[in-house]
């Protein structure tokens, strides 16, 4: 205690020096060679960048036995980044690629991890790539009259404007002009970009040649554009869970997609089977089907998985076993069967049909 009362004393004498010299200072006479003072000068607000901030986290979440790629795609500053798995059964059944949601990122303990590691262990290379955010569309510009423009001019001499009339029509007609916009890439150009990098890297690298395309969320609708544009000259398969299409209006519609692919297409969801408002929006799985039975798509496939839990682990379990469940019934006996169809119905060049 008398240790602490003279340290409050101290401060209180250092206290009401600095304040007196404060007031001293703030009314005496300012100096003929000081400067008025200048307005804070703003910096420019920079926006945070989603791509960044979630390569970021991708970076420092890399699961263990998994390789982190940064692949370059032939576009100056663009990287494909990715999560690559090899096979672990010794068995190669071909690769798979996947197609994100793009309101999660994989490195999150959820279905995208989950079928990246899981298939790995069946005979499938993996490759769990990233999908960067679409450009967003800039404002429209303004073709109604601003409130500025409705407003009455006065009547008085002082008022009037001095410039001629020919002078007010030209800057009209000048400020109507629209300014030229640089045309930006569609984002799709984006998509096929990264999707053949993939390929090309799992085709040189493990020497495959049989791939699935996998898209969940709104990455089917991308995967499904992907396997559109290139079935005629890669061997793919489109397996879609829980499938949206963009909200934006401006982007592909998974609608228009699914009845212009050939290969196959598995289409996974969990939806409720009884009819419900949401069965009526593009995105339920009920107007897929009418669709492909509309267009006797006889390569497409649905199935409901059980209903969602609060257990996501027991979810991403029963998703890997219905994903593998599908492809083996889907693609590799399907397959299987085919060649078999073909190698019986072949008849050697140096045998000649009964009764020839």
């Amino acid at each position: 205690m008398k240790l602490i009362l003279p340290i409050l004393a101290s401060i209180l004498t250092f206290t009401s020096l600095s304040y007196a010299a404060d007031n001293e200072d703030s009314t005496a006479a300012p100096s003929e060679t000081s400067a008025p003072l200048s307005p804070a000068v703003q910096k420019p607000r920079i926006e945070p960048s989603v791509d960044e901030n979630r390569i970021q986290e991708l970076v420092k979440n890399t699961p263990e036995e998994t390789e982190l790629l940064q692949l370059d795609t032939d576009k100056a500053d663009e990287k494909l980044i990715g999560f690559y798995r090899t096979e672990g059964s010794g068995i190669t059944q071909g690769g798979i690629i996947i197609f994100p949601d793009q309101n999660t990122h994989m490195a999150w303990p959820d279905d995208l991890k989950y079928l990246s590691e899981g298939l790995s262990e069946f005979g499938w290379y993996t490759l769990a790539i990233y999908l960067p955010q679409p450009a967003i569309q800039p404002i429209p510009e303004r073709t109604l009259p601003t409130l500025s423009n409705l407003t009455p001019t006065s009547t008085s001499p002082e008022s009037e404007d001095p410039e001629p009339a020919n002078n007010a029509s030209s800057t009209k007609e000048t400020s109507s002009t629209p300014t030229a916009d640089t045309p930006k890439e569609p984002y799709e150009e984006t998509i096929f970009r990264l999707g053949k990098t993939a390929i090309s890297y799992m085709e040189a690298r493990d020497n495959l040649d049989r791939f699935i395309i996998i898209g969940i969320g709104t990455g089917a609708t991308w995967a499904a554009q992907y396997v559109n544009k290139y079935q005629e000259e890669q061997d793919l398969r489109l397996l879609m869970v829980d499938a949206k299409s963009p909200t934006d209006n401006s982007l592909p519609n998974l609608s228009n997609i699914l009845p212009e692919i050939k290969d196959t297409i598995i289409d996974l969801h969990h939806s409720s089977p009884r009819s419900s408002a949401t069965n009526l929006t593009q995105n339920a799985p009920n107007s897929r089907l009418r669709l492909a039975r509309h267009n006797k798509m006889d390569n497409f496939h649905q199935s409901r998985m059980p209903a969602m839990t609060d257990n996501w682990k027991r979810n991403s379990s029963w998703l890997l076993k219905h994903v593998r469940g599908t492809i083996n019934t889907y693609v590799i006996k399907a397959e299987e069967a085919e060649r078999a169809i073909k190698l019986n119905n072949k008849i050697p060049s140096n045998e000649q049909a009964p009764g020839q």
